[in-house]
């Protein structure tokens, strides 16, 4: 079976940072963008026409689509370093380590037919519970094993995207395999590139969404922003 990694990128050329932290890594670019990218010494590129992967949904689709591998990761292009969270923090840097934690989720959801796999999107210490859980929201590495994955990221749905997904994949495969123990350490979305885009009024929307075509499933506290996954493991 084959693994492959791929790391959606806009307007990072100068800035961005995933690649030194990977190997056999490719990043998946917008045409008009292609000669900025190999300027700044990324030559792994996959460029496809702009109209098809305008929007990190589209492209986050796209990927899943059309790339030849069983499983597939994709990992966001403003990641520093990467932790293993365990007992007390410890800093990963070295590709070669990375890339095979990597390519071990993508094993483990290959031998337990897992369609859906992400990390945790916080990475406080106290976060930690054990190695594995099996449902929760998702962060900035996710994993598909297109045999298994029944779900798709939906445009309409747009900020909550991708809580969307992991409710889905627990309606219909009942489990999604998260790593607690291991989490990414990027930028925020306010950087060049990023979601700055993104308006209170466009996350209140998608949030009223989600309450509606999910219900008691799912929540949101406003006062700490924090979205919930209401389905008992």
């Amino acid at each position: 079976m084959s693994f492959g990694l791929y790391v959606p990128s806009y307007k990072r050329a100068k800035t961005t940072t995933t690649y030194k932290l990977l190997q056999d890594y490719k990043y998946v670019v917008r045409a008009s963008e292609e000669a900025d990218y190999r300027a700044a010494g990324i030559e792994s590129l996959w460029v496809v026409e702009d109209d098809k992967i305008n929007s990190m949904i589209k492209v986050i689709n796209y990927i899943h689509d059309n790339a030849p591998e069983d499983i597939i990761c994709t990992i966001d292009d403003d990641i520093k370093y990467m932790i293993y969270r365990l007992d007390k923090n410890v800093q990963l840097t070295d590709p070669e380590t990375i890339t095979a934690e990597l390519e071990r989720i993508g094993q483990l959801m290959l031998d337990l037919d897992i369609g859906y796999g992400c990390v945790d999107a916080s990475r406080v210490p106290y976060g930690y519970t054990s190695e594995f859980v099996f449902t929760g929201l998702s962060g900035g590495l996710r994993w598909v094993n297109k045999k298994c994955f029944k779900s798709r990221f939906l445009e309409e749905i747009g900020y909550c995207c991708d809580v969307d997904v992991v409710l889905h994949e627990l309606l219909v495969n009942r489990i999604i395999l998260k790593p607690k123990y291991l989490c990414t350490c990027g930028g925020t979305d306010t950087n060049e590139g990023g979601n700055s885009e993104k308006t209170r009024a466009d996350q209140l929307v998608s949030i009223e969404m989600m309450k509606q075509k999910w219900g008691k499933y799912y929540d949101f506290n406003q006062k700490s922003n924090t979205p919930y996954v209401r389905v008992k493991r």
